[in-house]
This record gives structure tokens, C-alpha cells and sequence, in this order.
């Protein structure tokens, strides 16, 4: 009795020593607020200046981590993106990944929405392309998330020849993941041809 007695007070004292140091472990880590701050300061921004800021918590081999990811828009109608890997323990940037992407000056809210609107948002999709309403079918314009950003999912194509698709930020119209492919062989055309025809008999 007393053997098992000691053997109980002994595994308690060991879960108790356990969760102390667990709780110290994760009060000595920097938190969220602090993880933004450091990558906004290393980039040279403030949060007022930066859009589309978001932190993550994540874990890489057991590491807890802060993934800290943000947008910066630049005067010639160009944005830069950036994305932080912090290490939570204590606040080092293990990963820096900042990439220029093409916008359009003129993409901006219209009327003071938040919402450019899905027609608009087609537009800005046409006019990115060069393309004109009349010469393409639209395939798909579907409201999303990406990352947490609300975003127009646009695909149309130039029967038969090519494919085009994109994501337009539904708060101010930046293209991103803009992609063209053009429409080779005969099983290309005809999987295009019956998409065409689905979406005609389904009366979009």
C-alpha cells in the first residue's frame, strides 16, 4: 500500500513539475503582437501602412513559430508581398520571403466599397489580358478566400484557343495569379467544348 502510495505522490509531483515547466516554456515566448511587430520593423513599415496583415501560429518539428504575412503598395501601381517566419521562443526571423508583384494604378474601391463587385471584377480581369468581353466566355467567376483575403476566382477562355484565369481582390482589385494557357490537341478542345456546353445548357 505504501509502495503504491509513493509510486501515486510520484507521478503527480512529475506531472506537476511537467506542466510548471510547460507554462514557463510558453511565458517566456514572444506573442503574436510582438511577432507582427518585429516583421513590420524589419521591413520598414508600421501596421497603418501595410494591407492584408495576417499572423499564424505554426509548429515545424515541434518549434512553435509565427507566420506573419502582409501587402505593400507601391506608387507606380506595383505591390510587394511579404511573408515571416519568427521563431516564438525568441523572436528571431528564421525565414524572409518578399516578392514584387505587377498591379494596375487604377484598380482601386470603387465609390468607397469594400467590394469592387464580380462585374467589375470580370473588367479587371479582361483588361489585364487585353482581351475584349465579346471574344471570350466565362467559365467560372466564384467569390473566395485566399489566406484570409476575399477574392474574385475568374476563368474564361477564346474558343478554341486559349484559357485564362485569375484572383481579383475583391477590396481593390489587384490581379494575382494571372495565368494564360493556350489550347492545344484535340482532347484539350473537346474537354474545353463540353465545359462550354455545361455551363450553356445550365444557363450560365
Amino acid at each position: 500500500m505504501k509502495k503504491n502510495l509513493k509510486k501515486l505522490l510520484s507521478s503527480a509531483l512529475a506531472f506537476v513539475l511537467t506542466a510548471a515547466l510547460s507554462v514557463t516554456a510558453s511565458a517566456a515566448d514572444i506573442s503574436s503582437d510582438r511577432a507582427q511587430e518585429i516583421a513590420l520593423g524589419d521591413a520598414g513599415f508600421t501596421a497603418s501602412q501595410v494591407s492584408y496583415l495576417s499572423v499564424k501560429t505554426d509548429y515545424d518539428d515541434g518549434v512553435k513559430l509565427f507566420d506573419v504575412s502582409f501587402v505593400a503598395f507601391n506608387a507606380d501601381g506595383s505591390f510587394t508581398e511579404y511573408d515571416y517566419e519568427i521563431k516564438a521562443a525568441d523572436g528571431r526571423i528564421l525565414e524572409r520571403d518578399i516578392d514584387l508583384e505587377r498591379g494596375k494604378s487604377n484598380q482601386v474601391p470603387i465609390n468607397g466599397s469594400n467590394d469592387i463587385g464580380a462585374e467589375q471584377a470580370k473588367r479587371i480581369a479582361l483588361e489585364h489580358f487585353g482581351v475584349k468581353a465579346e471574344d471570350v466566355r466565362f467559365l467560372e467567376v466564384r467569390k473566395d478566400y485566399d489566406d484570409g483575403r476575399s477574392v474574385y476566382e475568374i476563368e474564361f477562355c477564346k474558343p478554341y484557343t486559349d484559357k485564362y484565369s485569375c484572383e481579383v481582390a475583391s477590396s481593390n482589385g489587384l490581379v494575382r495569379d494571372a495565368e494564360r494557357e493556350a489550347v492545344r490537341g484535340l482532347f484539350d478542345k473537346l474537354e474545353l467544348f463540353f465545359e462550354v456546353l455545361i455551363l450553356a445548357i445550365l444557363g450560365r
